[in-house]
């Protein structure tokens, strides 16, 4: 149902007038008459109804010619039927998924198996649908290019070299080698998904195009699909459609590029274009658009492609391991004389040599203050006190020792730290020698 029969349905519309002058003008009832004389009975009826209704020529020469050639009779059920000799490539449905159900006659009755289609599926990968995509940003391209900015074609070929995910294409020409070359590479070599919607009236050039590029079997790793614009249906049974003249690329989800620039070598050398690239939230309507549009779509098929064998993918080449080599100063480091006395040990024989030496510790202790007044000091090396022997305070720090730190540390009496001498001399410390 058309928008303006939808507007008569609501209460708020009876009656409702809108002339020519104002911006909301968009449904005219003597504009439809005209275009109704002009399906049925030709040009010359046209202009008796434009007089006769008072109403000022809206048709080109250009618009009023291409309605008369793209004039046909309404026959529904037709256009489901297969056309196996088809001039434009196109067919009923994907090129991957013709099979029986094709060659059944369609029928207006409702009987699934016969009336029904199939609904085209995304089954090259679709990005999901999330909330939120980010901050919307555009950047404006211009064609001859403008303050140093890149050129459309580059914009456009890096956008599609960049992809990782899929790439949507909607274009009324695309005849343009160098992209669909890098289309062909994304969709091979990185395994991005590749769509591609078409005017239907102008598929034939698309298909010359793939042969003189002399793509090969990498062209089957791509949907292409073609559908026009609305149909305008008249009381007589006939109809005539639009064109699809809608241009732009969507990209992994998040990226979008529209404008004027057709895929075509005259529109990135000659003619004067200008495209947007946006991101971020904005992109969300070219999303639904898509998914729209590939619906509404028909498959073409590829069959009259000359292809050659599939080509073998690029071998995957892994890194290779280079060996680590320890610095110069490390290796130094390992090789030094004095880390021979290092004893590595785990920490319960740490903690269970430090529990030892306290213990050892507290019997010399005891053993010195059990001695007579009087005998403390009379015997050099041998004399024991609870400072330790000759002046060197005990300590539970052995384990410190045994890993080879022989340096002392100031403390009282600027004395060092150190453990008893049967140890030092053992390890070849002199902290402890007699003085």
């Amino acid at each position: 149902m058309a928008f303006s029969q939808v507007q008569c349905l609501d209460d708020s519309h009876v009656n409702w007038r809108s002339s020519e002058s104002k911006p909301e003008f968009f449904y005219s009832e003597e504009q439809r008459l005209a275009l109704e004389a002009l399906a049925s009975r030709g040009p010359d009826a046209f202009y008796e109804v434009l007089k006769k209704e008072n109403i000022r020529d809206f048709l080109s020469e250009l618009e009023l010619k291409k309605i008369l050639d793209t004039l046909e009779t309404y026959d529904p059920g037709s256009e489901y039927i297969p056309r196996h000799s088809s001039s434009t490539g196109e067919s009923d449905g994907d090129h991957n998924s013709q099979g029986d159900e094709q060659d059944m006659a369609p029928s207006l009755e409702y009987w699934p198996q016969r009336s029904d289609r199939s609904i085209p599926q995304l089954d090259l990968g679709w990005p999901e649908t999330i909330a939120y995509r980010g901050v919307t940003r555009a950047t404006v391209y211009m064609q001859p290019p403008i303050e140093g900015q890149a050129h459309i074609k580059e914009v456009v070929r890096k956008m599609i070299c960049q992809a990782q995910k899929v790439i949507a294409v909607v274009m009324d020409m695309f005849t343009d080698v160098d992209i669909f070359k890098d289309l062909l590479d994304a969709g091979f070599k990185r395994k991005v998904g590749v769509y591609i919607i078409l005017d239907e009236t102008n598929v034939k050039h698309f298909l010359q195009m793939c042969d003189k590029a002399e793509g090969d079997a990498q062209i089957r790793e791509q949907q292409v699909r073609s559908t026009g614009g609305t149909e305008f249906f008249t009381r007589s049974a006939t109809k005539f459609k639009g064109a699809l003249a809608q241009k732009f690329m969507f990209v992994d989800g998040d990226r979008a590029m529209c404008g004027s620039y057709s895929f075509t070598w005259s529109a990135a050398r000659t003619d004067r274009n200008v495209i947007t690239v946006l991101s971020g939230q904005v992109v969300e309507a070219f999303d639904k658009q898509f998914q729209e549009l590939y619906l509404m779509s028909k498959g073409v098929s590829l069959k009259s492609i000359s292809m050659g064998d599939e080509p073998e993918p690029e071998p995957v080449t892994l890194p290779s391991v280079v060996p680590v080599t320890p610095a110069n100063a490390v290796v130094k480091k390992l090789i030094n004389p004095k880390y021979a006395l290092v004893k590595a040990k785990s920490a319960d024989q740490i903690s269970k040599t430090s529990s030892e030496n306290q213990d050892k510790n507290q019997k010399v202790d005891t053993k010195g203050k059990a001695l007579p007044e009087g005998q403390g000091g009379d015997r050099h090396g041998d004399t024991l006190s609870p400072h330790g022997v000759h002046g060197h305070r005990l300590h539970a720090s052995i384990p410190v020792l045994e890993l080879g730190m022989h340096s002392s540390i100031p403390t009282d009496g600027a004395q060092g730290l150190c453990a008893p001498a049967s140890h030092c001399w053992s390890l070849g410390c002199t902290a402890a020698s007699p003085p």
